[in-house]
């Protein structure tokens, strides 16, 4: 990608300045060839003035076109990459001086692929430099009766066209070439399942001993609720499958807390312990939805059930008075 933008980039200067490089340089060549007739000098000062001279005209006809190779090098290699500062591939490593490492390498699938470019660049190189001079045969024999002047803008101009048919079909070559090293590269970071199942079981630790630790969590949150069952003033219940245990203490309590609930096996648990102990049971089904759906346990009841679950517990008063009983939301 960088060899054939920045070849494309300096054949576009070469093109919109190539008559001016060629009028600075002329008119250089002219002025040093007369001053040196003119005035010979070939001592060791005048010699190293003369290549000065000689280096400076040259820098100037082909600073621009150099300048803009490598701004445009460098604009295709932050495009591609971004930037990437590392001293790391400079760094000594014994495993380059390895015959069976370097055998893998040579007959990998990348090189490969290097191959397969490196000869599609020298067919394509080749290809067009046929096809170039074959169209421009009959320029090329014609420049025997041509003045040098003329002789220098047809073989420039033979070289221009040459540079920028190849210039684009390595822009075409480097656009396939590219997406074919991004799709290697993220191929070549993938993961395998392995990997992943390690990296997972290093952060987050075995998943095994995670399932285990949660279910034990579980236990003991279950354990902990079925514990605060017979402390409950009621069990609302849907009347099978579902059970929810309040409990009401006015002088701790701003509202109604839920204490236990459970579905189907854990519902017929609350039941069962409520039963035991004496807290009594009231089927609701609305409320016992409702309570399930939108309360968690240890958390008070909202607002809107406030009426629904004040007549249960007056219900409940109700029956303890007439047991002779008394319940910790008197």
């Amino acid at each position: 990608m960088n060899s054939a933008a920045i070849l494309l980039a300096t054949l576009g200067v070469l093109g919109a300045s190539g008559g001016a490089i060629y009028a600075g340089l002329g008119g250089f060549m002219t002025q040093l060839l007369g001053d040196t007739l003119a005035h010979p000098d070939v001592s060791e000062e005048g010699l190293r003035v003369l290549a000065l001279n000689v280096l400076v005209a040259i820098a100037k006809a082909a600073g621009p076109a150099i300048a803009t190779g490598f701004v445009v090098g460098l604009v295709a290699n932050l495009a591609q990459v971004g930037l990437v500062l590392s001293l790391d591939p400079l760094a000594p490593r014994l495993s380059r001086l390895d015959p069976v490492a370097g055998m893998a390498r040579i007959f990998s699938g990348r090189a490969l692929a290097e191959l397969v470019k490196s000869c599609a660049k020298i067919a394509i190189v080749g290809y067009y430099g046929y096809v170039t001079l074959r169209q421009e045969y009959p320029a090329l024999v014609a420049t025997g009766a041509m003045e040098p002047g003329q002789i220098l803008a047809t073989l420039g101009n033979l070289a221009f066209k040459l540079g920028l048919r190849v210039a684009v079909a390595l822009a075409v070559l480097a656009a396939l070439d590219y997406m074919y090293q991004r799709w290697e590269f993220e191929k070549s970071i993938r993961m395998t399942k392995q990997e992943v199942k390690e990296e997972l079981r290093q952060t987050e630790g075995d998943p095994l001993l995670r399932a285990r630790i949660r279910a034990r969590q579980r236990q003991i949150a279950t354990h902990r609720m079925m514990q605060e069952v017979p402390k409950a003033d009621v069990v609302v219940t849907n009347p099978v499958r579902l059970a929810v245990a309040l409990k009401y203490d006015p002088g701790t309590m701003k509202a109604p807390k839920v204490v236990a609930k459970g579905a189907r096996l854990m519902a017929q648990r609350i039941r069962d312990i409520a039963a035991a102990n004496g807290v009594p049971i009231v089927e609701n089904k609305p409320l016992a939805q409702a309570l399930y759906k939108a309360v968690d346990v240890g958390k008070e009841i909202p607002a809107h059930l406030y009426k629904a679950v004040a007549e249960i517990l007056a219900y409940v008063y109700y029956l303890n008075k007439r047991a002779g009983r008394a319940g910790s939301w008197r």
